[in-house]
């Protein structure tokens, strides 16, 4: 696989490939445009051939060409990876070797489509059925282009149907359509409900939902997972958002409860609603918001349940740090009741009235202690210890410092609030440090010229040895940047210096160093680089050291860092032999 993935690289070149898709001008040894990942009027972004990457130093987006089709294209590696080979003309082996699941999955699908057909021919013959959809105003135009159908309240009318066709029922048990008796017969999963089609982002059909139409429990009932469906990875209504995308990231999506919310939502113009499915939202869900929006809208029911659902839901959205806003109903309220009783600007307006994550916990938070005692405000401190930044923190003090009891001095509660909450977000950065292995903050604007010359000889092959036995060597460097771009290019290179195409080896770093190796790549200080000024460069960091060395000897305060100062310099006198 690794070297089918060279393979496409040597293929394809970035700057043909994002062509494609942006205006560029040859500026240096760089092409620039602007950046189609935000609003961009002046161009800042950039395209490497040297390096085979590109960069937007405005909103952050950058990588290779497999990043650019799957954020172009809003796809996973593996297809992004199979649609640049199709390009290239280069054959994945170990895809070759599946096309009988390939075929398997051509065969689930055909199967699924036909009994989606199958339950919207039913839709129409069922007078209840019919009534139901009337009762929630469902038009036909609605049913249609929702694809809506009918279970009938009969045994095995779809496993009939299905063997007629010639499928197995087996095979169709595995779909979650089938299901066997203890004598070996085959009965219909899916009696007596409506049913909802369940597609992918790309529009396959993987599962149902059906909902019963009269008193009956379960209310739903959804397709368990099968060989075409993950729950946890499927959106109901993210294929209707991938149809109407008109960007490469549309800016909202708004994440409902469940499929007549979706629909509901749709109808009233928020066309960017979907619902997670029996389940409550995934790290995999996360990811494909993150993949799809700038946004999410958490729009969930205003119970305790919905609450506690939507709480969750922050925290499983927080490591892909989308923004958030919660948008909660009215009491008694969904999408579809909220649509059918005040008609679609209701559903809008309750969207757009959104607030941030902090004032949605804040407000349970109130609601949730009559008394404002000790352990309210404890909650208070710990949700505001949450908030986004300063400012968020200092509006909610000011409306919460009114409900301390027993201190007439506001400007006092005021102040003690503010310490508290300021403690609090100390601790948890701290604790985060902690957590987490220690990490260097990295800008090109910290490097000393010197220390960006050698950075810059690495994409020369004839200096980049020279600059190797310098770049393995953090103390050498003065800047934080520079001593963490030190420390990371040991952790990935070691002793051994980088062969081949820079923009082979340069994917092996961290993304802060691939931006610093972008722009001295680009720097044009460094465009006619020699032996003799890299040298220098050496040199000049060496005299440097050598002033730190004695310092530190003066002031005996720090022996180990002393002692890596002192090896440094053996081995660069080592070198200069």
């Amino acid at each position: 696989m690794a070297g089918e993935i060279d393979e496409i690289r040597a293929r394809i070149d970035i700057v043909d490939l994002v062509g494609q898709r942006v205006q560029l001008k040859k500026t240096g040894k760089s092409y620039t445009g602007l950046c189609p990942f935000h609003e961009d009027k002046r161009p800042s972004f950039t395209v490497n051939p040297m390096l085979q990457r590109y960069k937007c130093w405005s909103c952050g987006e950058g990588g290779d060409i497999f990043t650019w089709v799957m954020k172009t294209q809003n796809v996973e590696f593996p297809d992004a990876l199979q649609t640049l080979a199709n390009q290239a003309g280069v054959t994945l082996t170990n895809r070759s070797a599946d096309k009988s699941s390939r075929s398997d999955r051509s065969l689930n699908l055909e199967i699924m489509e036909t009994a989606l057909t199958f339950f919207r021919d039913q839709i129409a013959k069922s007078s209840i059925a019919r009534e139901y959809l009337d009762g929630r105003g469902l038009n036909t135009e609605v049913v249609a282009d929702w694809e809506l159908g009918y279970a009938p309240d009969v045994g095995e009318a779809l496993a009939v149907h299905l063997q007629k066709k010639g499928y197995s029922l087996s095979l169709c048990r595995t779909l979650f359509l089938t299901e066997e008796d203890t004598s070996g017969g085959y009965y219909d999963k899916f009696r007596g409900r409506l049913m909802f089609p369940i597609r992918d982002e790309r529009g396959d059909l993987v599962a149902f939902g059906g909902r019963v139409l009269g008193d009956a429990l379960p209310k739903y009932i959804n397709s368990s997972d099968t060989p075409l469906y993950r729950k946890g990875r499927v959106l109901y209504g993210m294929n209707k958002v991938a149809q109407a995308k008109s960007k490469v990231k549309p800016r909202q999506i708004v994440l409902c409860e469940g499929y007549l919310d979706v629909i509901a939502c749709h109808r009233a113009g928020v066309q960017g609603a979907v619902a997670s499915l029996g389940t409550s939202l995934s790290e995999d869900h996360a990811k494909m918001l993150g993949r799809w929006c700038d946004e999410v809208v958490i729009l969930y029911d205003a119970d305790a349940a919905g609450q506690k659902a939507a709480d969750r839901a922050i925290e499983v959205l927080k490591p892909e740090k989308i923004p958030i806003r919660i948008a909660l109903m009215p009491n008694g309220e969904d999408p579809d009741t909220l649509l059918r009783s005040q008609g679609p600007a209701a559903v809008v307006n309750a969207v757009k009235e959104a607030t941030l994550p902090t004032s949605f916990r804040l407000d349970q938070i109130v609601a949730s202690h009559v008394e404002k005692g000790q352990a309210f405000w404890t909650a208070v401190v710990e949700a505001l210890g949450q908030a986004s930044d300063i400012p968020e923190i200092e509006r909610h003090i000011e409306r919460l410092v009114s409900m301390h009891a027993g201190v007439e001095d506001q400007l006092y509660v005021r102040e003690t609030l503010r310490k508290q909450v300021l403690a609090r977000r100390k601790s948890s950065r701290q604790n985060n440090s902690q957590a987490t292995a220690p990490s260097f903050q990295m800008a090109v604007s910290d490097l000393l010229p010197a220390e960006a010359t050698l950075i810059a000889a690495l994409l020369t092959p004839g200096l980049r040895t020279i600059s190797h036995e310098a770049l393995v060597l953090p103390e050498l460097f003065v800047s934080e940047s520079g001593r963490g771009f030190s420390h990371g290019y040991v952790s990935v290179f070691g002793d051994t210096a980088p062969t081949g195409e820079p923009s082979v080896w340069i994917d092996r770093m961290e993304p802060a160093m691939q931006d610093i190796v972008q722009r001295c790549s680009t720097d044009v200080r460094f465009n006619n680089l020699s032996d003799r000024f890299v040298k220098d460069a050496i040199d000049k960091l060496r005299m440097l050291l050598e002033k730190r060395h004695l310092q530190f000897i003066k002031q005996k305060e720090d022996p180990d860092r002393l002692s890596k100062i002192e090896q440094t310099l053996k081995r660069l006198k080592g070198d200069s032999r």
